[in-house]
């Protein structure tokens, strides 16, 4: 892991090969095509000279597809490799099982040490985890083994499920007492965490850098954070599936894709892809995990991919402009229009009497609002915010108001902000 991370370093600040990317994809085709039933017959023979075009003929592979082949998709050395079961998330849907193997692990938590020291926190320095995930907090919180990689780590794990009063204000004491060199976050609790700050008037202490990940970022949601904490947010793109993909850092604009792991695609509704800067959905190849092949994988996320050559380094850096969120916090209208996610949060999240709010697409004419109050709520607020879904979803859109004490976030610990139940 440590050695990998060096290298990586080394080759970040020399200069990141050309070839890095498209030499990891033929390798990763090659084994497939020789070790792997379910590619055996999807991959021509003969030599693989431009890794990309081959890579463009080959079927999507989706959670359904890895259930019903589980056994032919994986390699037929897999003995020989220190393998291990995971699972996805599930924010979405069913999760489905996976098999890793100990040279991905390496390189994921090698890219993720990387994401870490670009954005000012080098190996060993204090870091406090603001988490939701039930696993990584046991994993990282509890017995002796999460003691000692804890301690070892300079790491402090602070469970975003548990944002109670008490524990909001023991944590930005915590903040104030000492600031981490790096407080990575889940994106809602940190900007709860923020708002909570600046709704209750405590004064926090400039901190040094934010990172956020699982779970999109609003806008709002980072000017939020960067006000409150007096430091830059940067957002960090991963999955269970397969780790970190993406990072802002310093040295570009959007998120740097790291070239060891995986390759992006942006493809439409049709499975093509789409210009560089049009928003479609991110189909991931995963390059260092040979146990089981993720090849044309979607994710079941949305994205938009900067022009090529985007970057410091040249045709070297790809770079995500955007994530804009899972593909079914998309909404939908009857002719396959998409109407993106972050049109609703703008609806709401400016109106000081709402805590928490969801949109729940429950038809192709029916919006659910579903919204926790701090605050009495104007008596035209309701009409207001229904005109603008309807500007977007139709005039004859039924627009429904839930008022709840709390929502909940879905069983991974992300929170959701739109669902759309049409498929």
């Amino acid at each position: 892991m440590y050695p990998l991370y060096w290298e990586y370093l080394r080759q970040f600040e020399e200069g990141i090969p050309l070839d890095t990317t498209v030499f990891g994809l033929g390798r990763l085709l090659e084994h497939a095509r020789s070790n792997v039933p379910y590619y055996a017959d999807l991959i021509p023979g003969g030599p693989l000279s431009d890794p990309f075009k081959t890579l463009g003929k080959m079927p999507l592979l989706t959670k359904d597809v890895i259930r019903r082949e589980f056994s032919r998709l994986q390699s037929a050395d897999i003995a020989s490799r220190n393998w291990y079961f995971n699972t996805s998330g599930g924010s979405t849907g069913t999760p489905v099982r996976l098999i890793q193997d100990s040279a991905y692990a390496a390189s994921m938590t090698a890219v993720k040490l990387l994401f870490s020291h670009l954005a000012g926190r080098d190996v060993g320095e204090p870091e406090i985890l603001l988490w939701g995930s039930q696993r990584d907090i046991i994993e990282h919180g509890r017995g002796t083994r999460a003691w000692i990689r804890s301690t070892l780590s300079n790491t402090t794990t602070v469970n975003a499920f548990r944002m109670t009063r008490e524990a909001m204000v023991n944590l930005i004491e915590m903040l104030n007492r000492r600031p981490p060199n790096l407080l990575l976050a889940y994106a809602q609790a940190a900007y709860e965490l923020a708002a909570f700050a600046e709704r209750e008037g405590i004064a926090v202490r400039p901190q040094r850098a934010v990172m956020t990940s699982a779970g999109t970022l609003y806008p709002f949601m980072r000017e939020t954070i960067e006000r409150v904490f007096g430091c830059r947010v940067f957002n960090r793109y991963g999955s269970r599936e397969v780790g970190d993909m993406a990072c802002e850092i310093p040295q570009c604009e959007g998120l740097w894709v790291a070239p060891w792991g995986v390759h992006i695609e942006v493809l439409d509704e049709a499975g093509d892809p789409v210009p560089d800067g049009t928003e479609g959905e991110l189909v991931v190849t995963l390059l260092t995990n040979y146990a089981m092949p993720l090849v044309r994988y979607r994710i079941g996320d949305r994205g938009v991919l900067a022009p090529a050559g985007t970057g410091w380094q040249g045709d070297a850096a790809r770079v995500l402009q955007r994530v804009t969120g899972r593909t079914v916090d998309a909404f939908r209208l009857p002719d396959g229009t998409l109407i993106d996610g972050e049109y609703f949060t703008h609806l709401l999240y400016f109106r000081d009497w709402v805590s928490r709010f969801q949109f729940i697409q429950k038809g192709y004419a029916s919006i659910l609002v579903r919204v926790v109050r701090c605050a009495d709520q104007p008596g035209d607020a309701e009409r207001q915010i229904a005109d603008g879904v309807r500007a977007v979803m139709g005039d004859g859109c039924r627009v429904d108001f839930e008022y709840c004490d709390r929502i909940e976030p879905a069983a991974s610990g992300k929170y959701r902000y739109t669902i759309s139940e049409v498929s």
